[in-house]
């Protein structure tokens, strides 16, 4: 395990773009560690806290496995977890540098003591230089907040929030569990502390207008952030989102029509937050809606394209 912390980016630093209208994750990886750090996603099996007993209940676009990595699913331990992620990073991508992801569920969903003798014994196996942690803004406790504050002083600590949105109707209409001020203090109390934080976002939540989103968009900017996770709503085979849908179909974009949510989203953000996620994807026997015509890497492309042909790009409608 590495104990340097890398220099604290300077936020006045123009971030590398290598063409790019907006601030990849790749790109900032190296600005911050001088080389691309690979993430290797960990499935510790916590749970979520939002759930019952018997894995019912929890937000209604969710579907049951917590959205794992395909790779953690066939894997039959943590450490097969790990050591499979690294080895293939090592192999295919020349990895040196490696942050563990704790992707699955909610990662804070555990007492304090048994986080720290969690991600003691992961630190101390295996070479990471960082931990990303995923949660929720309604699950970081004082005790949770003094293990991540003294965790951060032998490697770099991300908290990754799912947010979803700023509104709190929608927070309440797809049963999130928390409201949009919990998820704000939880984002200024990690930077307080000194951790990297990250948000989730999504676009298309029952009833939400483009309004809405461009207005999560500006909130978002307001706070102190360093990475961004957006992608449109998905909705999946045995979730309440199903029925809902079923029952009394919503909107949900086509590749363009979401794609100018998103630029408009992007150039409200400031030029200097990683954009860490702009479409995700659905293994297709579970989709239901949307079903798009284009691939992830094609629809990327498409945004790019789009924000280079209009000369726009992330940040520049940033009101600092």
């Amino acid at each position: 395990m590495n104990a340097q912390h890398p220099k604290k980016k300077n936020r006045k630093k123009k971030p590398t773009r290598v063409d790019c209208p907006y601030y990849k994750h790749k790109n900032y990886m190296i600005d911050r560690y001088g080389v691309p750090m690979f993430r290797v996603p960990i499935d510790l099996g916590f749970g979520c806290p939002h759930r019952n007993s018997d894995g019912s209940g929890g937000c209604t676009f969710c579907y049951e496995d917590g959205g794992r990595a395909e790779q953690t699913l066939i894997a039959n331990s943590i450490e097969e977890q790990i050591s499979g992620g690294i080895a293939f990073a090592r192999s295919r991508y020349s990895a040196t540098k490696f942050m563990a992801y704790i992707q699955a569920f909610t990662g804070t969903f555990a007492s304090a003591s048994e986080q720290k003798t969690i991600y003691n014994k992961l630190l101390q196996q295996y070479p990471f230089d960082a931990v990303s942690i995923g949660t929720r803004p309604d699950c970081l406790p004082p005790s949770t907040l003094e293990f991540l504050q003294e965790l951060s002083k032998r490697l770099e600590v991300w908290v990754e929030l799912g947010v979803q949105t700023t509104h709190d109707q929608a927070l309440k209409r797809i049963n999130r569990g928390h409201d949009w001020e919990s998820s704000k203090r939880a984002i200024i109390k990690l930077h307080n502390m000194g951790i990297m934080v990250t948000v989730h976002l999504m676009v298309g939540l029952p009833g939400e207008t483009i309004e809405d989103n461009i207005k999560t968009a500006e909130r978002i900017a307001e706070l102190p952030i360093n990475g961004v996770k957006i992608h449109n709503l998905h909705i999946m085979h045995g979730t309440e989102l199903e029925r809902e849908y079923r029952e009394k179909p919503f909107i949900v974009y086509a590749e363009d029509e979401y794609a100018e949510i998103l630029i408009d989203m992007l150039r409200r953000l400031p030029p200097d937050v990683a954009i860490m996620r702009i479409n995700t994807d659905t293994p297709a026997d579970r989709l239901i809606a949307p079903l798009w015509q284009m691939s992830k890497p094609a629809f990327i492309n498409y945004v790019i394209n789009s924000m280079n042909k209009r000369n726009i790009q992330q940040g520049d409608l940033f009101k600092g």
